[in-house]
């Protein structure tokens, strides 16, 4: 094995291999303890609850959604937010360190997802941000002061990178700027919806004056031969029932038979049914369903 258990033997670079007592040389990189971070001063306006056996953790110290800064102690992201975090702490790595800048498992347990955590490079010199959003289907509650990236310095050899300083206005512009492109939710959801939609259901203009004309014919076809019906047995019915009773009077003159007699009645008597239950129809309001539930009336014989 090219590592064995290793052990600082002072606040410095220098490590040894427990198991031959050599010295290494070879760059090999390993955590700093919380003193060691201390020692290096790389922590300003360090918090005392922030500090870890072997990490420290920043604190929400602005909160900014769409290029606004939220003046109040804490900010409410609902599911499918996205919000952009900056740190309370500024961070001075030495050129000999590098740090790796995760979000809090606890928040991470709670559906929140940071988009651009990671590398804190040597030479840095300001705050630390991060876009975090909201996975859940719960609000999350951000508190300023509270913690939201856990930290982790790796100490090296001298890297020679140049010091990149950004005082806190300044690197808040930037945020304010870079937050300015994102949505306030994920994927913009209801944006996407609308485009797949139109992608999937849209239609030629032409097109959707054929549906359109399609469906009212279609509904023309419902309509017509009910109304048709209604009105030929409201406006035709008393010239069909005279002629019925005229035959009627007709079979007495000729003593036809009383069954004959019957029928005829029978039918005159359908046929006022279907007048009366036609001229509800007219009377009411003309909703196509109700029409189609209702029963033909039959056809006098």
């Amino acid at each position: 094995m090219l590592e064995k258990i290793l052990v600082r033997l002072s606040f410095g670079c220098k490590i040894v291999d427990v198991a031959n007592g050599a010295c290494i040389n070879r760059g090999i990189i390993v955590v700093l303890v919380s003193q060691e971070i201390a020692d290096r001063k790389i922590v300003h306006n360090a918090k005392p609850a922030g500090k870890r056996p072997t990490t420290y953790d920043a604190t929400v110290g602005c909160i900014i959604q769409e290029g606004v800064e939220i003046n109040g102690r804490s900010f409410t992201l609902a599911p499918r937010g996205i919000v952009w975090v900056i740190s309370a702490e500024t961070f001075s790595v030495p050129d000999d360190t590098t740090g790796l800048a995760t979000l809090r498992t606890t928040w991470t347990h709670d559906g929140l997802l940071a988009l651009n955590v990671g590398i804190v490079d040597p030479g840095w010199n300001g705050q630390l941000a991060a876009a975090i959003v909201n996975f859940s289907q719960d609000s999350f509650v951000i508190d300023k002061g509270e913690a939201f990236l856990r930290v982790v310095f790796h100490g090296h050899h001298a890297s020679g990178s140049p010091r990149i300083t950004k005082d806190g206005e300044r690197y808040k512009r930037e945020i304010i700027n870079k937050s300015l492109k994102f949505s306030t939710t994920f994927l913009q959801m209801d944006k996407l919806v609308s485009e797949v939609s139109d992608k999937v259901f849209g239609l030629p203009k032409w097109a959707q004056y054929i549906a359109i004309y399609g469906f009212l014919l279609a509904l023309l076809a419902i309509i017509a031969p009910l109304s048709l019906s209604v009105y030929s047995d409201y406006y035709t019915g008393p010239e069909r029932i005279e002629i019925l009773q005229g035959q009627i009077d007709d079979l007495k003159d000729e003593k036809q038979t009383s069954e004959e007699v019957d029928a005829l009645k029978k039918r005159i008597t359908d046929l006022e049914d279907a007048m009366r239950h036609a001229s509800q129809m007219r009377d009411e309001p003309s909703v196509v369903p109700q029409w189609i539930e209702t029963s033909r009336p039959r056809e006098a014989r």
